[in-house]
């Protein structure tokens, strides 16, 4: 029994520490290619390096960091090739789960997408893009939510995280995507509500394209070039020792 708990609780602790990264690099905390030491990290969450290095073998399996034999562990660095086919991907699992949760689910759907659309206006107002893209990755999640499918969900996960911290990056690189995104968050509402779904299918899918042709423009502008040992060590004597 005392083995069982002592398991559950390495794991718990290898969850949290996971997610706590995960939010980091989501947030763009830490910068495309930047390196995880987990001496820093053991010590910044003040435990041992094996739920460290649990939580980093949990985050590669989701593809936000490569783990790199005798070199370390390093943010996932996209290639535009890595972005059209996320993109692809992520548009085929929520245009079904669009259809299933529209057909199945349509007022709570509707209910939850609009709350969240006044969120995302609020932090548009408010000049908060990261909250903007936490709101942005909770409304494209509702359709799986309410698609009453857990293998469409299973699927969703794994490339959430990546789908996130490039759209927290492009909201940074491309100040006009919020408006218009929003706009077609709006549309989609009322296509729900009218019963439209091979329309709003349409819209979706038109809405994940763009966002992946502003992605590729964004990165293209603002090439992502991993940082320097040199530059990480000043970055964070900047920041007084912090992560």
């Amino acid at each position: 029994m005392t083995a069982t708990k002592s398991t559950a609780t390495k794991s718990s602790m290898s969850a949290e520490v996971a997610d706590k990264i995960r939010d980091a690099i989501i947030n763009a905390a830490f910068d495309f290619g930047e390196a995880l030491s987990e001496e820093n990290l053991a010590a910044a969450f003040d435990v041992s390096r094996t739920p460290i290095r649990e939580a980093l073998n949990l985050l590669q399996l989701e593809g936000l960091v490569n783990i790199v034999p005798k070199s370390g562990t390093y943010v996932f660095t996209p290639s535009l090739e890595d972005i059209i086919e996320l993109c692809e991907y992520r548009a085929c699992l929520e245009l079904q789960a669009a259809e299933l949760s529209a057909m199945r689910n349509p007022l709570n759907l509707a209910a939850a997408l609009e709350r969240l659309l006044g969120q995302m206006e609020q932090a548009v107002h408010d000049g908060d893009i990261r909250i903007y893209g936490q709101l942005d990755t909770q409304y494209h999640l509702a359709f799986l939510e309410n698609a009453g499918n857990r293998y469409l969900m299973q699927g969703y996960r794994m490339i959430m995280g990546r789908v996130a911290t490039l759209r927290t990056q492009l909201a940074l690189h491309a100040k006009n995507e919020p408006k218009r995104s929003m706009h077609d968050h709006a549309m989609m509402i009322q296509l729900i509500r009218e019963n439209k779904i091979s329309r709003l299918k349409t819209v979706l899918w038109t809405h994940i394209m763009r966002t992946s042709d502003n992605f590729m423009q964004a990165f293209q502008d603002n090439p992502i070039k991993p940082l320097t040992q040199k530059e990480v060590v000043r970055r964070k004597l900047q920041q007084g020792g912090a992560l």
